[in-house]
């Protein structure tokens, strides 16, 4: 693990930070290159990304700090302008930032007069691709760690999401969902597929409770968004029978 990079006598830089800003520029790009398959125009892509970027930061910290308030809002000195200004430093929770994310590239797309499904059916590709990378930047931070092993190592719980999306984005970038089963909502099958990956990966996180009912936080969401997917995905009007690409 390498939490900060040193550059001469400047400041050091957070590694978080780094593999966050590398993630928004790869799924920026991956949005860029699968724009044309769904008719939506680079600058239009670019406006709505700098929005959701802004959006997903707030979602996670937002979040966070109702997880904390849920959690533990009863410990003394919780409340204390000290502990605030902690919890805003520590980050985010990846889910909120989804939300915060999802909500502005809906209002986005809305502003920017592009069709709001073709914009979600591109973030579902730039949103694995983010979170491949900005995973990265947990396990160099230390944070999100995992189980503590026979060999007293920390399982490498950050590196195997980040290998997960990876291997989900490929998928979806050789599949090409968007030709086989033409308006399938995408963005119900990322919801599918990184929640139920990350519901597993949980049991195998090794941090402080962060959960109720045998389950953390994240699992319950996990949950609670497979069974939205499955609904957005019955109700949703696409061929079910795939098509030659």
């Amino acid at each position: 693990m390498q939490p900060y990079i040193y550059l001469g006598g400047l400041p050091p830089v957070p590694m978080y930070f780094i593999m966050g800003l590398s993630g928004f520029l790869f799924a920026v790009t991956i949005a860029l290159i699968k724009r044309k398959a769904f008719g939506l125009r680079a600058r239009a892509v670019l406006r709505i990304a700098a929005l959701a970027i802004i959006c997903a930061v707030i979602g996670a910290r937002i979040l966070n700090a109702c997880v904390q308030i849920f959690l533990r809002g009863g410990e003394p000195g919780f409340w204390t302008a000290e502990n605030w200004i902690q919890i805003f430093k520590n980050g985010g929770v990846l889910y909120g930032g989804l939300f915060g994310c999802v909500g502005m590239a809906a209002l986005g797309a809305k502003l920017c007069r592009v069709d709001i499904r073709s914009t979600l059916n591109v973030l579902a590709y730039a949103m694995l691709g983010f979170a491949s990378l900005a995973r990265l930047g947990c396990w160099c931070a230390g944070c999100c760690y995992g189980i503590e092993l026979a060999s007293g190592a920390r399982f490498p719980v950050q590196l195997f999401e980040a290998g997960y999306c990876t291997v989900a984005l490929l998928a979806f970038l050789i599949i090409k969902p968007e030709r086989r089963w033409p308006g399938m909502p995408l963005l119900s099958v990322n919801f599918i597929a990184y929640s139920a990956g990350r519901f597993i990966l949980e049991f195998f996180r090794g941090d402080a409770s962060r959960g109720v009912w045998l389950l953390s936080t994240s699992q319950w969401i996990a949950l609670a968004l497979i069974a939205l997917a499955v609904v957005w995905l019955r109700k949703s009007k696409y061929k079910r029978t795939p098509q030659a690409s």
